[in-house]
């Protein structure tokens, strides 16, 4: 089929790649601006940007979806079908020109997690499996008919990070199938049933706040869902500290912390929860770069024996 791509992240990128392979034709890729990030605010493109010229796509980057200039741009395009992975809301304006409609691939096992944060909010919950799913695109987001579906295990070590990562090259997969399917007409949409959706919002600030009178699975699993971004948080003498690399400490014999309470023995970082501590093996404190506790404790000696707000 003849496709136009909408995709930005990393998490995009194995789609592109395997789309790029397979006997589909990609007419163009639509993908957000370049942004200035980093200490300089240079100008950086997409993840997908970068694949797309690699390839020799033609990419467009409108400030809004709503624009009539990729409104006009699409319809003189004229693809069979959208494939949407990562991308803004589509207005329906857009989503009604291809006769085919548009695919989305989202993180999650629909109708569960349905939102910007499926991977992190499943983690967050300590979920023991995640996955993926294509479903074609309705005006509600995520609310659109089921087609094909796959689960990822994930144990209670797994990041956010960790798990997108898997899932991304699973999920090109799962669309180069789903696209295969659909062409030959042998996939028959399945509507989701709405009672038994949960959700999972943009992630807040709040929610990566660390509270160390919580149980320590609850932190472990805080910590996991919000890594490598945006971290999972703390205050030291009115510095951010964000922690990575999060273990429970159970069945050992310790010395009882109080909540937030810090001890660093034996190459060991803990911190006193609501139950048992926590290990922690990286740092990273405000305005530097994240460390492992072993270098991070030569530049804050004292820190041993204080406790994190």
């Amino acid at each position: 089929m003849k496709l136009v791509f909408f995709g930005t992240p990393d998490f995009a990128v194995p789609t592109l790649d395997a789309l790029h392979d397979s006997s589909h034709e990609i007419l163009g890729v639509v993908t957000s601006p370049d942004k200035r990030s980093g200490r300089g605010l240079k100008v950086k493109p997409s993840a997908i940007k970068i694949s797309a010229e690699k390839y020799g796509l033609p990419i467009y980057q409108p400030e809004s979806t709503g624009s009539k200039q990729l409104n006009s741009i699409l319809k003189q395009i004229n693809p069979d079908i959208y494939v949407v992975v990562a991308y803004k809301i589509l207005p329906e304006s857009i989503l009604n020109i291809p006769h085919r409609g548009a695919v989305n691939l989202h993180a999650s096992l629909l109708p569960k997690y349905r939102g910007a944060a499926p991977v992190n909010h499943a983690i967050l919950n300590g979920e023991t499996e995640t996955g993926l799913t294509t479903f074609m695109i309705q005006k509600k987001v995520d609310t659109g008919d089921l087609l094909l579906q796959q689960s990822l295990p994930i144990d209670n070590s797994v990041t956010t990070g960790e798990a997108l990562s898997k899932l991304s090259f699973i999920g090109a997969d799962l669309i180069i199938k789903t696209l295969d399917a659909l062409a030959q007409n042998k996939i028959k949409p399945l509507k989701q049933d709405s009672a038994k959706a949960t959700f999972a919002p943009k992630i807040s600030v709040q929610d990566c706040k660390i509270n160390w009178t919580n149980p320590a699975l609850v932190i472990h699993n805080q910590i996991r869902a919000f890594s490598p971004k945006p971290g999972a948080f703390t205050f030291y003498n009115k510095k951010r500290v964000k922690l990575f690399g999060s273990k429970v400490l159970q069945n050992l014999q310790y010395t009882k912390l109080l909540p937030g309470e810090i001890e660093y023995t034996n190459s060991i970082f803990k911190i006193g929860t609501g139950s048992e501590p926590i290990q922690i093996t990286n740092i990273q404190i405000e305005g530097k770069k994240k460390l492992s506790v072993d270098k991070f404790i030569l530049g804050f000696p004292k820190i041993t024996g204080g406790c994190f707000d």
